[in-house]
């Protein structure tokens, strides 16, 4: 870091100086093996040896489309502050290569403009008459709210980065990115376009398509990898044949670069692709599949849509996430006596360099989906781990490769060559939208912006598949049906607080609401119910001897005696429940006197509860702190035995533990003390 400023000083003074000679040959980046590709003069700013492919597909900057040389060279500086300096972030560190080809994209919106007005420097938008044509300008674009947000933001990060770059911008108003945003984007995409979730019945057809898929075909996934294979062979032996002519000089007309190539190559194959699939399939249950070669070639492209469909509709995984998946991906462990199956990967999202081994819980059908992707690709991961460039070989382990120009290496499936096949996979389903699904579609997604959905949602029409919906129809489904908590969601999703979650989650509780509040009668019954268990837990907790801990429960405990029968009754309290005047919640390890008052912050860490004066325990519950002391030990076994295990996580679990055995004393509850020298007995 300390060379990166000593580097970057000596830009800076060669910028201050107007030194361009010396600015134009400064290095900017290099590739795998150390050898410069990029220079502060050059157009363009190479940077694959610092991006991940398989995480994005962008792997330059260009200042091309500026041609001022002053504004072209200011932007470089700030670009290339990004890169060597945190002028971009207020952290220690400088930001991704990627989160910078981000930012670079909308900064240039910014010097378009500059440029159009003839003006020499960004800090010229610091006159208010200035400024103020600019937001003219921006709004003139109708741009969405967030894409304007975005482009403010790059201007707050161009003001902030005053010590480190000597531009002197200083945007002349206080009102915030977010109300100049709105004040300047279209009326119609103020409000901000959440990614959908699927209705119900949508979500069915789609999914049970690509599971079908894979059900049928996983059987014969070996079939297919050697098939495969044997197609590409094929190809390479025709093109050794011509390549070995044109080495010779036999054919001096033709080389690797001609029209022709292709076409002499596809002559001199062994044999042609169709009697390759046909020798192959003939006989097996996949006959049906013998086509013609490029149909051939679109139906695998298809199946490997499928399997990304199982995969990011069963984990919740960002695309990032999903491309780096690997052949060796499913795991299956048993834990306290049930059987869980996760994936591996890696996820990238607030993270330094490589991103961070994590995993995923899910079902038997992502592994077969893993399976099958990995024999459809196993021969092009083999010729990108033989390959010569290392950032190839680094690519071999994803799954979702394509090689539809035979003469390149080949590359990574992108989301726009994967949403033909979605759209394929959805029609082939059935996923058309109707009036049901047009009406729940609105119910779960209360966050999209009706005008533009409207565009993109209609009746009649097949649904629109994007890669991030599986995210969002997971949040909202599981959240739905009550399949796990918003904790739960947050550690799958990997979300650093629990408001992103239940931004995710949004429309799963209306869904459910509206179930309950369609049947009044179903309602009212629930209510009477719920009044009549809290008004006999109460009256239990009143006129009985059982021993209750908790600082709410050793107070009722004291004041058992003293307080008049009458006031105990059980009519009594359930006159003051039905009135609000008494209500709790139940955890899996507390009560919570305080009632839905109590945001229940700390249930993630229970241990916490023990500090809040409303809360109960009861011999019940401190059953369940005693399954928590093992799993929360189980838990440290495991995190130990895969080498994910740190102090804060060792403090995070022995603040529950010890919690436990406070629990578990007071009971009498037999248990064996934990000890943090690995000690303990199992």
């Amino acid at each position: 870091m300390n060379e990166n400023l000593d580097g970057f000083q000596k830009v800076l003074e060669s910028y201050s100086k107007l030194d361009f000679k010396y600015l134009d040959n400064v290095p900017v980046t290099k590739d795998h093996a150390g050898t410069t590709v990029s220079y502060f003069g050059d157009e363009e700013w190479i940077l694959s040896a610092y991006i991940d492919r398989k995480i994005t597909n962008k792997d330059k900057i260009t200042f091309s489309e500026i041609s001022s040389f002053e504004l072209a060279t200011e932007l470089k500086m700030i670009c290339f502050s990004w890169l060597y300096t945190n002028a971009g972030r207020g952290n220690s560190y400088p930001l991704k290569p990627s989160t910078i080809i981000f930012q670079h994209s909308k900064l240039l919106q910014v010097y378009k403009f500059l440029e159009k007005m003839k003006w020499a420097s960004i800090s010229k938008l610091s006159h208010a008459v200035l400024f103020y044509e600019f937001c003219t300008y921006l709004t003139s674009l109708q741009y969405s709210y967030g894409n304007t947000v975005q482009i403010f933001s790059m201007l707050n990060k161009v003001q902030r980065a005053d010590h480190i770059l000597p531009i002197g911008l200083v945007i002349p108003t206080d009102q915030s990115t977010k109300a100049l945003a709105i004040e300047c984007c279209a009326v119609e995409k103020t409000k901000p376009n959440q990614f959908y979730a699927m209705p119900t019945s949508i979500m069915e057809k789609i999914y049970s398509r690509a599971i079908d898929y894979i059900e049928k075909l996983y059987p014969y996934r070996v079939l297919l990898s050697e098939l495969i294979r044997e197609l590409r062979i094929n190809y390479e032996v025709g093109k050794k044949v011509v390549d070995r002519k044109i080495n010779d000089g036999s054919w001096k007309w033709l080389t690797p670069n001609s029209a022709d190539y292709r076409v002499e190559v596809n002559k001199a194959k062994p044999q042609s692709y169709s009697s390759i699939i046909e020798l192959y399939l003939q006989g097996t249950p996949l006959e049906k599949h013998i086509l013609p070669w490029r149909q051939f070639e679109s139906w695998l492209s298809k199946i490997q849509a499928a399997c990304y469909i199982v995969c990011a509709a069963f984990t919740g995984m960002r695309r990032s996430e999903l491309y780096s998946l690997h052949p060796d991906s499913f795991k299956t462990r048993t834990y306290n006596g049930k059987i869980i199956h996760t994936v591996q990967s890696y996820h990238h999202k607030m993270t330094q360099g490589r991103g961070q081994l994590s995993e995923w819980v899910t079902t038997t059908i992502v592994g077969d989906a893993i399976s099958l992707a990995e024999a459809l690709t196993q021969y092009m991961r083999e010729q990108l781990f033989n390959h010569p460039d290392p950032m190839k070989n680094h690519e071999a382990s994803c799954l979702w490769l394509t090689q539809t120009k035979k003469s390149e290496a080949p590359k990574i499936i992108y989301e726009g060559h994967f949403r033909n096949k979605f759209n394929e996979i959805a029609k082939e389903a059935g996923a058309i939208v109707d009036d049901e699904a047009l009406e729940e579609f609105y119910l779960i997604n209360p966050n999209q912006n009706s005008v533009l959905s409207n565009k993109k949602i209609a009746l009649g029409y097949i649904w629109p598949i994007t890669s991030h919906q599986f995210r969002r129809t997971f949040a909202v489904f599981v959240r739905r049906h009550n399949l796990c908590s918003t904790i739960a969601v947050k550690e799958q999703f990997k979300h650093l607080d629990i408001p992103t979650s239940e931004w995710y989650e949004e429309g799963g509780a209306a869904a459910v609401l509206r179930g309950i509040n369609t049947d009044s009668e179903l309602s009212e019954l629930i209510k009477n119910v719920r009044n009549e268990v809290i008004t006999e837990t109460v009256f239990k907790w009143y006129n009985r001897k059982d021993k209750l801990f908790g600082k709410r429960g050793l107070e009722i405990m004291k004041d058992r005696g003293s307080i008049p029968t009458e006031h105990k009754s059980w009519q009594e309290i359930h006159n003051h429940v039905k009135a609000g005047r008494i209500d709790f919640v139940g955890t899996l390890h507390s009560y919570c006197l305080a009632g839905y008052q109590c945001q229940m912050s700390k249930v993630a860490s229970p241990a916490n509860c023990f500090k809040c004066e409303n809360q109960l325990i009861d011999e019940e519950q401190a059953k369940g702190w005693s399954i928590r002391h093992q799993q929360c030990i189980q838990q440290i076994k495991y995190l130990k035995s895969i080498d994910s295990f740190s102090s804060s996580i060792e403090s995070h679990y022995l603040s529950q533990i010890k919690a436990a055995e406070r629990v578990m004393h007071f009971f009498n509850i037999p248990f064996s003390e934990y000890k943090q020298d690995g000690g303990n007995d199992d």
